[in-house]
């Protein structure tokens, strides 16, 4: 394994991202849990649309109790995790978080008549920590795959959201025709970008073709890392624009695509070698 394509993964480097990773996919899934609540239990329910709702029964998913045992697993395990120090404590306290987010995001998702689809990178980038929890302890480094993996989750989100328009309107979804019955139909009056759009189509083709091809363009995220501040900036202004017009808080998604795609660690260094 140390000789093969793989090895790179399993190099040791310093530990400033894998905490940087944790603070913030914290911060995000708590960030994220104040949304979940119960006032979509009572529209019917069509298919089920996660995991746990597989195991779960479908009565439960409007309990109080469950609510409540997903926001303390969360928010207990997530402060526990930050401030323990014994490994076993580390250990009980990140799958804790991660079983908070995933109880919480399934709920959610069950209950609601649409997708909240933000709710998926946290947990996933919580599962890559948990596995960090259990690698080999050496103080103050992290193996490389932490990083990677990080980077491996967001590549398939949003690739995934651009391939997931083109498999179910075709490449004709940059058109804009998609773009402008959403801005009609919930997107802020006050906005002149809404009204650009809506009154042009070619307005509203070019910014489709733009939010789609950034979001294809993620799947070069892991083999070609140089893009990888160059695609950061593309999808904080997505998301930026998508705020702005529609009221759809992406900060958790934002600081998320900043801490994992900009090379942070790398200029603090250098900082403070230079200090």
């Amino acid at each position: 394994m140390r000789g093969g394509p793989w090895a790179r993964l399993f190099e040791r480097e310093p530990a400033l991202f894998a905490a940087g990773l944790r603070g913030a996919t914290i911060a995000a899934a708590l960030w994220l849990s104040l949304e979940v609540d119960l006032r979509w239990t009572s529209l019917p329910k069509d298919a089920t649309v996660s995991a746990a709702g597989l195991v779960v029964p479908t009565a439960w998913w409007s309990s109080p109790a469950l609510l409540w045992l997903g926001r303390a697993l969360l928010w207990g395990g997530a402060a526990t995790w930050l401030i323990g120090h014994a490994r076993t404590v580390r250990l009980i306290a990140a799958w804790a978080t991660a079983l908070g987010m995933l109880t919480l995001g399934s709920l959610y998702w069950e209950d609601l008549p649409w997708f909240r689809h933000k709710f998926v990178p946290p947990l996933w980038l919580l599962v890559v920590l948990v596995a960090h929890e259990h690698a080999r302890a050496e103080p103050g480094q992290a193996p490389r795959w932490v990083r990677e993996g990080a980077v491996f989750v967001l590549a398939c989100f949003y690739a995934g959201a651009g391939l997931n328009k083109v498999l179910t309107s075709g490449w004709r979804w940059a058109d804009g025709t998609a773009l402008q019955l959403w801005l009609w139909r919930l997107g802020d009056s006050d906005s002149l970008v809404r009204a650009w759009a809506i009154g042009d189509a070619r307005v509203a083709a070019a910014l489709a073709t733009a939010a789609l091809a950034i979001e294809l363009a993620a799947v070069l995220l892991v083999p070609l890392p140089r893009l990888q501040p160059w695609l950061a900036a593309g999808l904080v202004a997505l998301h930026v624009g998508i705020d702005q017009v529609l009221h759809i808080d992406f900060r958790p998604m934002i600081l998320l695509v900043v801490v994992v795609l900009l090379p942070w660690p790398e200029w603090w260094q250098r900082r403070r070698a230079r200090g």
